[in-house]
C-alpha cells in the first residue's frame, strides 16, 4: 500500500510540475507547442493485463505522460504491479500514428521495465507492436474493428520468443456510451522461466486465449469511466491460477 501511495504522489508532481519556458505556439504541427504534451492517470480496481491480473486482484494507480507531433509520438508510463518483488512497473513507448479517412494504423515499440525487480531472470522486455483499425461510418452504432500484433523475442523472465495477436470492436451507444470487445491469443516459447518441461502442459512456455467486453461513458472536461469484465481459457486458469480466473474491472480515468 505504501508503494501504491508513492506513486501516487509521485505521479501528481510529475503532472503538477510540468513548465513551459517559451510562449505557447499557436499552430498544433509546431513541435514545442505545450498542447503536444498530454498527461493521464488511471485507478482501477485490478491492473488486468491479457487477461491475467498483474496486481494480484489488487487495485492499481498508472500514469503515463505524453509527448506527440506529426504522428510521431513517445511516451512513458507508471503503474504498481505485483510481477515483481519491487512492486513498480515502467513501461518506455515510441511510435507513430495515422489514419486515412476511415482507416488507421499505429506503429509501436516498448520496453517494459521493473526497476529493481531482480537480475535471474531479467524480467525487462521490449515488444514491436503494429496496429490497424478500421470505422465503418454511416451505419448504425458506427462500428470500429481492430487488430493488433507484439512480437518479443525475449519475453517477461528471460522466457524466449512471444507472439501476441488480438482483435477488438467497438460500438458508439447512444449518450456518449461506448460498448467494446477484445479477443487476444498469447504464446510464449519458454526458456528461464517456463522451459525445461515446467510450462503448460509439462512442456516448454505457454499459450492461452483472453477475452474482455466493457462499457465505457466519457464525461467531457471530467473524467472517463469504464466497467469491463475479463475472462481467459481454461489453460490460462489451470496454469496461472487465481491471478487468470474471471473478473470485473472498474476504471476511472482522466487526461489533462
Amino acid at each position: 500500500m505504501k508503494k501504491l501511495i508513492s506513486l501516487t504522489i509521485l505521479l501528481m508532481a510529475v503532472f503538477g510540475g510540468i513548465v513551459f519556458a517559451e510562449e505557447p505556439a499557436k499552430e498544433q504541427d509546431v513541435w514545442n507547442n505545450p498542447k503536444n504534451i498530454s498527461a493521464s492517470v488511471w485507478f482501477m480496481s485490478d491492473y488486468v493485463f491479457r487477461g491475467l491480473s498483474n496486481s494480484d486482484e489488487n487495485p492499481a494507480v498508472q500514469g503515463s505522460l505524453d509527448y506527440t507531433f506529426k504522428g510521431f509520438y513517445v511516451g512513458i508510463w507508471g503503474s504498481n504491479t505485483s510481477s515483481t518483488d519491487a512492486g513498480i512497473e515502467i513501461d518506455y513507448y515510441g511510435g507513430y500514428a495515422e489514419s486515412f479517412g476511415n482507416f488507421g494504423y499505429d506503429i509501436m515499440a516498448i520496453y517494459y521495465s521493473y526497476p529493481d525487480g531482480g537480475s535471474n531472470p531479467e524480467p525487462d522486455y521490449f515488444e514491436a507492436h503494429l496496429g490497424l483499425t478500421y470505422t465503418f461510418a454511416g451505419i448504425p452504432l458506427t462500428p470500429t474493428i481492430g487488430a493488433g500484433y507484439n512480437y518479443s523475442p525475449d519475453y517477461f523472465g528471460e522466457d524466449g520468443t512471444a507472439n501476441y495477436v488480438n482483435g477488438t470492436i467497438d460500438f458508439a451507444l447512444p449518450y456518449g456510451f461506448t460498448l467494446g470487445g477484445e479477443v487476444g491469443y498469447q504464446d510464449v516459447e519458454g526458456d528461464k522461466s517456463t522451459g525445461d518441461d515446467i510450462g503448460m502442459d509439462g512442456g516448454d512456455g505457454f499459450h492461452y486465449v483472453h477475452w474482455r467486453i466493457s462499457l465505457t461513458k466519457e464525461i467531457p472536461k471530467w473524467f472517463a469511466l469504464d466497467l469491463g469484465y475479463h475472462d481467459t481459457d481454461d489453460d490460462a486458469q489451470d496454469f496461472f491460477g487465481d491471478i487468470a480466473d474471471p473478473r470485473f474491472v472498474f476504471t476511472i480515468s482522466r487526461t489533462f
